[in-house]
């Protein structure tokens, strides 16, 4: 018998497809994947940083932060850096879709769009549990409606079923809110880092700095003026993990998979 996980899941970015003027550029998932008996450790590990390097004394989410400190790259890098160096070890999967890039006639519906793209993450995520004969349980941020919350796990529970020829070895979502459970506070802070990066880098990044096709050019370039080099690497590293056995996570999730080399320096591993 595998061990017994947990799985906590967060999304940042309106679903609105097609883009329109004022929604945001991506709409971000993220999942984060630790063992149950590592679970409250992680959970205290997050609670420390969040108040000796962010100093907030709410709970951990995105939109409590400061406004000074989410434009403040070294903080936030610093606060992830200590995270991943005190836990225990824990599991990333990211997908990112932008949305100026995605089409089809499916994803003019909400609940099909998330479905769709929860789905991706949750291919892998039931392959490992297959592999490794582990089960989990599955904690979702219930800021969606009931009927958007049925279509979802009935979603996921027929990917699964397709992906592994088998039931599957997670439980049905429980809906909570981020500020309630510590690593689903995590999984918000670190979608909202990532939609708020690529925002600034889709907006403000020097054309040229995009088209540059040298490694980390991004991340090391004098005149780049990307905002974010330092924690929007760390949530690359992150995803790169490879130091789990069955784990075939291969980095960021882009969607649509077809235009990811045009961001190809975005997505290199350390």
């Amino acid at each position: 018998m595998g061990e017994k996980w947990k799985i906590f899941c967060e999304e940042s970015g309106d679903k609105g497809i097609p883009w329109k003027e004022g929604s945001s550029h991506y709409y971000i998932i993220s999942a984060i994947l630790v063992r149950e008996k590592d679970e409250q450790q992680l959970r205290d590990i997050i609670e420390k940083n969040k108040y000796k390097v962010l100093r907030m004394k709410a709970p951990l989410e995105w939109k409590k932060l400061k406004p000074g400190q989410k434009k403040d790259d070294k903080i936030i890098s610093r606060f992830l850096r200590k995270v991943k160096e005190e836990s225990p070890n824990f599991l990333v999967a990211q997908i990112i879709c932008n949305k100026h890039e995605t089409i089809g006639p499916g994803f003019y519906d909400r609940n099909v769009f998330m479905n769709y793209l929860y789905g991706l993450i949750f291919k892998r995520i039931s392959s490992f549990l297959m592999r490794t004969e582990s089960y989990a349980s599955l904690t979702i941020d219930r800021n969606t409606d009931k009927i958007a919350q049925e279509s979802l796990r009935n979603y996921l529970s027929d990917v699964s079923r397709y992906q592994t020829n088998s039931f599957p070895r997670f439980s049905k979502p429980k809906w909570i809110n981020p500020e309630d459970h510590a690593v689903l506070g995590l999984a918000d802070f670190v979608s909202g880092i990532a939609l708020r990066s690529l925002n600034n880098y889709y907006e403000d990044v020097n054309p040229e700095c995009k088209s540059c096709q040298r490694p980390f050019g991004i991340y090391n370039c004098n005149h780049s003026n990307f905002m974010y080099k330092r924690s929007f690497k760390n949530l690359i590293d992150w995803n790169y993990d490879d130091s789990m056995d069955n784990w075939d996570w291969k980095g960021l999730l882009y969607h649509p998979f077809e235009r990811k080399n045009d961001y190809h320096h975005l997505f290199i591993p350390r």
